[in-house]
Parts: C-alpha cells; structure tokens; sequence
C-alpha cells in the first residue's frame, strides 16, 4: 500500500512509533494523538513546499478513522498539495499503519486540512504576493497544485 500511494504522488513526511503513551485503556491509538500527527505533519509539508511559515490550522475535513494503530506499530505520515487559493493550501494527508508483526499495512485516514496564512492575525492572500510569484515560475506553481 505504501508504494502504491507513492505512484499517487504523495511524500512521506513523518513516521512515528506508537508508543505507550499515546495508547487508550484498549490498547488503541488515541484519535486525538492521530490528530495532531497529522496536523503538524501537514503544516511541516506545507511550509516545506510554499515557503511560508505563518499559517493556521482552519479545518480538517473527511476525517474518518478506517482502522487502529497498536502498540509497536509504524504510523507512516504522507502528503501532497491538493488546492492552493490566494490565501489558503489544502494539503490531502494520508496515514497508513504497518503492523511490524505481521507486515500488514493498512490506511488509518485520507483527510483533508486546510490552512490559511496570516499577516499580523489576519489572512493574507500570500499566493498572490510577488513573494511567492519569485519563489515559483508559474509551471512550479502549476506542478504544485494536483491536477
């Protein structure tokens, strides 16, 4: 599974190690913990890919847990950009889990999060800036965006 969200032009950001701490009394990963993995995983791409780093989280959509994460399992973080607007980035963000006892790997969540970049506390249209336009010629910009 890892490959073939690969070949859908997906990074891997992060792998983390499910730990005790971040288990329920079930021994599942807590959803929450899920969360913010993948928010912070989202904004470290994002920023990566745009050059900007003053960015708020503003919503996370089709969150839905497919399937748990235990003890000792591998949590495999990936992204790519689905949508950038003058002001805000949607990153598509996967997590996967691989069971290093059995090899299975399985998809926890395909979700969508969305940021929106500030200037002194309030949006900023950042992908309209002559900033940004130096950064990326319009094909890298272009390449940024899923088609």
């Amino acid at each position: 599974m890892e490959n073939d969200v690969l070949n859908e032009n997906f990074e891997i950001v992060t792998r983390r190690l499910v730990l005790p701490r971040d288990l329920n009394g079930h021994g599942n990963l807590y959803g929450g913990s899920m969360l913010s993995w993948i928010d912070e995983s989202s904004y470290l791409y994002a920023i990566e890919k745009i050059g900007y780093t003053n960015m708020v989280t503003v919503s996370l959509e089709n969150v839905r847990f497919r399937s748990p994460a235990k003890m000792g399992d591998s949590v495999i973080i990936l992204c790519r950009i689905h949508q950038i607007k003058s002001s805000s980035i949607t990153i598509q963000t996967k997590a996967i889990v691989h069971d290093t006892k059995t090899n299975q790997i399985s998809e926890i969540i395909d979700c969508f999060i969305t940021f929106v970049c500030l200037k002194e506390g309030k949006p900023f249209p950042y992908f309209k800036t002559e900033e940004f336009k130096a950064k990326f010629n319009q094909k890298d910009i272009n390449d940024l965006i899923l088609k």
